[in-house]
């Protein structure tokens, strides 16, 4: 789980962030503005760990239960709204059940209740209108933050009501660290998904030769394991979405796993090869790869 302190190139946000939490203002809701791959989701999740950690309020960490979860994308308090169907809109169904069914109990286990909207020029009007009544009158120890590349798509009366915090492009260093731009991206991607398809495959030594490919340059393990990861946080949501506990909570134990395997290869210089075969068993053994269930 990021922590705002691991948010790059986005100094005077997380200054913004920064004084917000440590002086008690955080505001009923923030408009997050930037170029795609700013990092806005990003921080947007580090001001929900900040706000719920335990082990480091105001900050967050990698380790306690609620940054866990937040970072496997299971923590209840904690709520995303992304653009649905063919036309990518946020419709006011999505609303009605994520947001104001929610909104009258308070936060079912953590000390602040969170509603990320990635994209909210995505809302139609309906919706857009539906989220501006609770906007209006916001319960406590509730925040939303609202993501956009396009501001100006946003109806005034919502953009009154948030506190905007700008967002950069990142510096052209930081991107290629993030592994962001051209070739090299899509070719990790690639690598992603063989070693995806390895985790499900009988054939050890499919498996072997997708974690060779993925370490042979290990500039390219990290971003892949990354990837790894987060089809890992989408499994477990998709899990625990349709009841199945248990798969959520292996899903999310390898999600843990992968960006461990990433942090021990980054900080500690481990052996890239060993580490993401050792990823690779623990997954197959983990049962991991196979579809979750839907009913």
């Amino acid at each position: 789980m990021p922590s705002l302190s691991d948010i790059r190139g986005q100094p005077r946000a997380i200054a913004a962030l920064r004084r917000a939490i440590a002086t008690g203002r955080v505001p009923h809701a923030y408009l997050f503005s930037g170029p795609e791959h700013s990092g806005k989701y990003t921080a947007a999740l580090a001001v929900a760990a900040a706000l719920n950690c335990v082990r480091t309020p105001g900050e967050g960490c990698a380790d306690c239960e609620a940054c866990a979860k937040i970072a496997d994308g299971i923590h209840p308090d904690v709520i995303t709204l992304r653009a649905e169907g063919a036309a990518q809109i946020i419709p006011i169904d999505a609303i009605r059940s994520e947001v104001v069914a929610r909104v009258a109990l308070p936060p079912h286990e953590g000390r602040a209740r969170l509603f990320v909207v990635e994209e909210a020029a995505a809302m139609q009007g309906p919706a857009a209108n539906a989220l501006l009544k609770t906007l209006e009158e916001p319960p406590a120890r509730t925040h939303f933050i609202l993501l956009t590349t396009a501001p100006d798509q946003l109806p005034p009366t919502i953009r009154s009501r948030c506190q905007r915090i700008a967002f950069a492009a990142l510096p052209p260093d930081v991107r290629a660290d993030l592994a962001i731009d051209g070739e090299d991206d899509g070719r990790r991607q690639q690598l992603a998904d063989r070693l995806w398809s390895a985790v499900a495959s009988a054939d050890a030594e499919a498996a072997d030769r997708a974690a060779g490919e993925a370490t042979e340059d290990k500039t390219d393990t990290i971003p892949v394991l990354h990837r790894v990861a987060e089809r890992l946080h989408e499994r477990a949501r998709a899990a625990a979405m349709a009841g199945d506990l248990a798969a959520a909570a292996a899903h999310a134990d390898g999600a843990r796993a992968a960006l461990a395997a990433a942090r021990a290869v980054d900080r500690h210089n481990a052996h890239a090869l060993l580490a993401v075969e050792a990823l690779v068993r623990r997954l197959r053994r983990a049962g991991i790869g196979s579809a979750p269930r839907t009913g």
